[in-house]
C-alpha cells in the first residue's frame, strides 16, 4: 500500500473516530446550568446524575412534562453534581431512596406502615415508581403491638388496624405463614 493511500486511510479513520467520540452528554459527573438532552437520556437519569430531582427540573423548566427528547435544552437548578446524602430516620423525618428499595421494604425497615408512607407523600402517584435519590417523608410512629386472641386470623387483625395481611407479614418476619398464628402470640401491627 502506498504512503498516500495509508495517509488517506489514517485521516479518514481520525475523522470517523472524532465524529463518533465525545459528543457531550448529560451523563457526566457534573452538570452545567444548562444540559442538552442526548438520545437515550431520561429526566430521572439526568436528575440523578446532576444531583437534583425530577420535580426540581420540572419546576425550573415550565411546561416540561415527564418526557424529554434529544436536542432539548434543560435548565438544571443545581448546576453541579452533589451525591444525595443517605438519611436513616428511626421515626419521622425523611429518607433518601436507595437503588433497589421498594415502599414495602422501606416501611418494614423503618417500622411504619406502607399506607402511612403513602399518606405523608402525596407526590407519589404510583407506589411502584420510586427511584434512587428520591427523598420521601416518613411518618412519625411508635410501634403498636397486638396480642392474638382465640379465633383471630391475620386478616381479622389487619381489618382492626386498617392494614393488610402482607403489611403485617412485613412487620413480623418471624410469622412465616399467615395461617399459623396462635392465641397469646404478640405481633406488631404498626
Amino acid at each position: 500500500m502506498s504512503f498516500k493511500r495509508s495517509a488517506q486511510l489514517f485521516v479518514l479513520l481520525a475523522i470517523l473516530v472524532s465524529s463518533l467520540g465525545f459528543t457531550g452528554s448529560a451523563k457526566a459527573y457534573y452538570c452545567s446550568s444548562y444540559v442538552t438532552v442526548q438520545w437515550g437520556d431520561t429526566l430521572s437519569g439526568i436528575a440523578a446524575l446532576c444531583g437534583t430531582t425530577t420535580y426540581a427540573i420540572q419546576a425550573a423548566n415550565p411546561g416540561l412534562g415527564s418526557w424529554v427528547y434529544a436536542g432539548q435544552v434543560l435548565y438544571i437548578p443545581t448546576g453541579y453534581y452533589a451525591p444525595a446524602p443517605v438519611y436513616y430516620a428511626p421515626s419521622g423525618g425523611t429518607y433518601v431512596v436507595q437503588w433497589g428499595d421498594t415502599l414495602g421494604s422501606i416501611a418494614a425497615r423503618m417500622g411504619v406502615s406502607y399506607y402511612d408512607i403513602l399518606a405523608v407523600n402525596p407526590q407519589i402517584w404510583n407506589p411502584s415508581l420510586i427511584y434512587g435519590g428520591q427523598v420521601i417523608n416518613l411518618p412519625a410512629a411508635a410501634p403498636v403491638y397486638h396480642t392474638v386472641q382465640s379465633g383471630e386470623t391475620l386478616r381479622i387483625i389487619a381489618g382492626y388496624y386498617g392494614t393488610s395481611v402482607y403489611g403485617l407479614q412485613l412487620l413480623n418476619p418471624l410469622v412465616y405463614d399467615a395461617n399459623w398464628i396462635y392465641a397469646g402470640q404478640v405481633i406488631r401491627v404498626r
